[in-house]
């Protein structure tokens, strides 16, 4: 009688709280890792560079001259850079572009 109540009690810690606790250590984790001149993503979606560090808040620069103060908490993610260079051909001259394929017909 009482083993399917400890059951749902361990699908319960299994499927709800330790995943939570898992995010919340890497969350920690990400906060600690801040330091200047790292690029983040706010939770509030604006991409900002650190400028400033403290115990529980950053300064974050979100475009030149113009600074932010925020709680360590407000930061969603460490923007990494990609590792293959940017593709900086313009949109229309790139083969997928709408419209390109009746360039060359010779019409």
């Amino acid at each position: 009688m009482l083993l399917p109540f400890v059951l749902i009690a361990l699908v319960f810690w299994l499927l709800i709280l330790r995943p939570q606790q898992k995010r919340r250590q890497q969350e920690t984790k990400m906060q600690s890792d801040l330091q200047p001149g790292v690029e983040v993503l706010t939770k509030a979606g604006f991409f900002a560079t650190v400028v400033e560090v403290r115990d529980t808040e950053v300064e974050l620069e979100v475009s030149p001259g113009t600074r932010i103060r925020m709680l360590k908490a407000g930061v969603g993610d460490i923007v990494r850079p990609n590792e293959a260079p940017a593709d900086d051909t313009p949109v229309e001259d790139r083969p997928d572009f709408p419209g390109n394929d009746d360039k060359n017909d010779g019409k």
